[in-house]
C-alpha cells in the first residue's frame, strides 16, 4: 500500500487549470522528487498532500485513509518551506519545540527530541541562538529540524535549497540524503533543479502543465526520456532531425545530417517516419580529421573549448550549421583532446548510446 496515493486530482486557480487529472503513488520510505519548470504544478501537488490546498476533484489518500478534506493540522505530514517560515523573535530551541508545545508534550520529552533533531541536522550547541544570528544554511537546518522533531509519516520539502549558494547547496544535498537514510521516513521533494533531482532521489516525477510526463529512477529519466520535453528539460542534450530509412528487427537505418547510421529501434518506428535522435554531450565522440571523416561520422569545426579539469567541453559547428555540445573526459596521457579553434573534426557516437524519439 502506498503511503500517499493521489487519485485523479485536479486543481484550478482563477479558472486556470494547474493540476489536470493527476494520479501518483508515493511509496513508504522513498525519496521522491517532483521536478519541472516554474508553474508546472509541482508545488500545488505538495500543498494538496499537506492539506494546504483542497482538490477541485479527485482524492488524497495518506496511509490508506482518504484525507482529501482533512485539515492540514490533522495530517501526519510536515512541510519545509522555501522561505523556511521561522519565527524571528524565537530562539533555535523555541522554533523547533513550537509544534511539540502545541501538542502539550512534557517538557522533558521536548528537550530530548529537540536535542536529537539538532544532532541530526548538525546544529548541536545552538539552542539559545536567535534566528537572525544564523546563516542561511543554518536557518534551513533549523526549518528541517522543526519539521522532523514531530516525527511525521511524510516530510514535504518545497525547494528548500534554492536560497543557498552553490557550494552550500551541494553540501546540503548530501546532508539530506544522509538524513533520509537515518530517519527512514518518506521524503517528497520539489525542485526545478535537474542536478538536485538526479542526485537526491530514489524516483523522479517530471511534470509539465499540471500533468506527469515521466516517472522513473534518475537513470531512467536521464538515459531513456519518453518524450522531447523530458529529453530537453533534464540535462544537456543534442537533438537531431532524422528519418527512418528501413527497420532491421531491433535495429533501424536512419538518415541524419546527410549520412546513414544504424541505431537501435526501441520504440517500433517504421520506414519513412520522421524522428528525433537525442545524444547527451558525454555520449558523443570527437576525432581529428585525417583526410576525410570515416563513414557514419559528421564533419564539423571546433568553435569553443572549455577546460574543466576532469573534462573538456567542446562546442562544434557541423557542416549543416547545427551546433552540438560534446564532453570529452580528460586523461593526462591523451593530450589530443585539446583542440585549436576552428579545427576540423569528425563527430560520431557508439550505436546504442542514442535515444530515438517520436517527432512531436
Amino acid at each position: 500500500m502506498p503511503v500517499v496515493r493521489l487519485q485523479n486530482i485536479s486543481k484550478s486557480f482563477n479558472n486556470q487549470q494547474v493540476i489536470d487529472d493527476l494520479s501518483l503513488d508515493v511509496h513508504k520510505g522513498e525519496f521522491l522528487t517532483l521536478l519541472g519548470p516554474s508553474g508546472c504544478g509541482k508545488t500545488t501537488v505538495l500543498r494538496l498532500i499537506a492539506g494546504l490546498e483542497t482538490c477541485d476533484s479527485g482524492s488524497v489518500f495518506i496511509n490508506g485513509r482518504d484525507q482529501t478534506r482533512l485539515p492540514a493540522c490533522d495530517r501526519d505530514v510536515n512541510t519545509v518551506f522555501q522561505s523556511y517560515a521561522l519565527f524571528p523573535h524565537m530562539t533555535v530551541f523555541d522554533n523547533i519545540a513550537f509544534g511539540l508545545k502545541l501538542k502539550k508534550i512534557p517538557l522533558r520529552q521536548i528537550r530530548e527530541r529537540v536535542k536529537e533533531s539538532l544532532a541530526l541536522v548538525k546544529l548541536e550547541g545552538l539552542e539559545t541562538r536567535s534566528i537572525h544570528r544564523l546563516s542561511g544554511g543554518q536557518q534551513q537546518r533549523v526549518a528541517i529540524a522543526r519539521a522532523i522533531v514531530n516525527q511525521p509519516l511524510i516530510l514535504l520539502l518545497d525547494e528548500p535549497l534554492s536560497a543557498l549558494d552553490y557550494k552550500l547547496r551541494k553540501q546540503m544535498r548530501l546532508d539530506l540524503r544522509q538524513l533520509h537514510r537515518q530517519l527512514g521516513i518518506t521524503f517528497v521533494f520539489v525542485t526545478h533543479d535537474q542536478e538536485e533531482a538526479l542526485t537526491l532521489s530514489d524516483r523522479v516525477v517530471v511534470m509539465n502543465h499540471g500533468t506527469i510526463q515521466q516517472t522513473g529512477t534518475p537513470k531512467d529519466i536521464y538515459e531513456t526520456p519518453v518524450n522531447l520535453f523530458v529529453a530537453d528539460f533534464v540535462g544537456e542534450s543534442n537533438l537531431f532531425d532524422a528519418t527512418v530509412i528501413r527497420t532491421l528487427g531491433t535495429d533501424m537505418e536512419i538518415r541524419i545530417q546527410g549520412i546513414s547510421k544504424t541505431v537501435q529501434n526501441r520504440r517500433s518506428f517504421h520506414s519513412g517516419q520522421a524522428v528525433k535522435v537525442l545524444l547527451r554531450p558525454e555520449d558523443m565522440t570527437v576525432a581529428r580529421i585525417q583526410g576525410k571523416c570515416p563513414e557514419g561520422s559528421l564533419p564539423g569545426r571546433v568553435k569553443e573549448m572549455i577546460y574543466k579539469g576532469t573534462t573538456v567541453d567542446l562546442i562544434i559547428r557541423l557542416e549543416s550549421g547545427q551546433e552540438v555540445f560534446v564532453t570529452e573526459f580528460f586523461n593526462e596521457d591523451e593530450q589530443e583532446i585539446f583542440y585549436d579553434m576552428d579545427e576540423p573534426v569528425c563527430v560520431s557516437w557508439i550505436k546504442g548510446w542514442e535515444v530515438t524519439l517520436a517527432n512531436e
